[in-house]
């Protein structure tokens, strides 16, 4: 499994993402530049019936922000960003999206 980029400044690795695994996401999309801080907000399924949602707060290095968590679905994985002002980062209402390798099946 390899790193991915997702466009808009998003990197996830591994890809694709297993049920019950860590992910690692790198972020310097729009946000990026004048933020001093991120949140990542982690959703499955589908847009507008999200489950087993989280946030995480990204930690920023030189270049970017990053964040990790475990996966806790198998099923479509969507990712938008947030800083602290409430802009939203949602890659224009599409969320940043793939697919969980449904090796270890789950249901919300």
């Amino acid at each position: 499994m390899a790193t991915a980029d997702l466009t808009g400044g998003v990197k996830i690795d591994p890809m694709p993402p297993s049920n019950g695994g860590l992910v690692e996401v790198s972020y310097n999309g729009k946000l990026a530049n004048n933020a001093n801080s991120i949140t990542l907000n982690v959703g499955y399924g589908e847009p507008n019936s999200f489950f087993k949602t989280q946030k995480v707060a990204m930690h920023k290095t030189r270049n970017e922000f990053q964040g990790s968590f475990v996966v806790q679905a198998s099923d479509k994985l969507n990712l938008y960003f947030e800083d602290t002002k409430g802009s939203i980062d949602d890659n224009d209402g599409n969320y940043y999206q793939t697919m969980v390798d449904s090796e270890n099946l789950s249901y919300g």
